[in-house]
């Protein structure tokens, strides 16, 4: 009986080996863009659909490493989407299916921290974006994580520049900052996004507002070597100065 015990333990000891070790090589397969593995692994075991690395579900994690064909594989064989995982994918009516279920789930967190909106802002999904504005999602909320990030941005960090402007129209803050300090224009500068820029400026990003590290767009834009950034920033300061320059009689 002893014996017995202990075979069936080496045996369920070694079944979930197997499982992580599989479990490892799908996640690992999925960020490495091999959908071809994605396929074999899960038609060897349906359940790593359901499985998790740090939190985070196979659709997510697809997501984030910019799989889009694998995301949208692995969101048919899921079934159902959480609002998360919807919102990242774009899927605007199962969105709404979600939300009328459960409206408060347009203001959640996921266990990443981040909100269905800022998710679909982060991904570049303007109609999933617009939906959850008119849904109620909050426009200035920041990340539940270390980021603090609020939507704009992850609009303006992933060059997502008709997506800021939709937020812009909703009343998001154009100087709102993360929590190293920086705001939407430091990331779009960081970037050398000359459209971002141009948009942030003229709703209202402060060019003279400094990051914990006490550099302003323009240090940034000087570090990263973004030249045409920089005469556009140079531009932005100078209309900011005869702005503020009296007016002499």
């Amino acid at each position: 009986m002893r014996l017995d015990l202990s075979a069936r333990q080496t045996q369920i000891m070694y079944s979930d080996g197997n499982h992580q070790i599989m479990s490892s090589e799908f996640f690992d397969a999925i960020k490495q863009g091999d959908q071809n593995r994605v396929q074999s692994l899960l038609f060897v075991n349906p359940g790593l659909i359901h499985e998790k690395e740090n939190g985070l579900s196979p659709v997510m994690i697809a997501s984030y490493h910019k799989e889009v064909e694998i995301a949208e594989f692995l969101a048919e064989k899921a079934g159902g989407l959480t609002i998360f995982e919807a919102s990242a994918t774009g899927k605007t009516n199962q969105v709404a299916r979600l939300l009328a279920r459960d409206p408060k789930l347009v203001n959640a967190y996921a266990e990443d921290g981040f909100q269905p909106l800022g998710l679909a802002c982060f991904f570049g999904h303007y109609e999933t974006a617009e939906y959850l504005i008119k849904a109620g999602a909050s426009i200035n909320s920041p990340s539940n994580n270390a980021l603090h990030a609020a939507p704009i941005q992850s609009a303006a960090a992933a060059g997502h520049v008709k997506i800021v402007m939709l937020l812009l129209n909703h009343s998001a803050d154009p100087n709102v900052r993360e929590q190293g300090g920086n705001t939407p224009l430091h990331a779009a500068t960081q970037n050398g996004d000359m459209q971002m820029i141009r948009s942030l400026l003229f709703n209202g990003a402060d060019l003279t507002i400094a990051n914990k590290q006490g550099k302003i767009a323009m240090d940034l834009a000087v570090e990263a070597g973004h030249t045409d950034a920089i005469g556009l920033l140079k531009e932005g300061i100078t209309r900011r100065f005869k702005a503020m320059k009296p007016k002499t009689e």
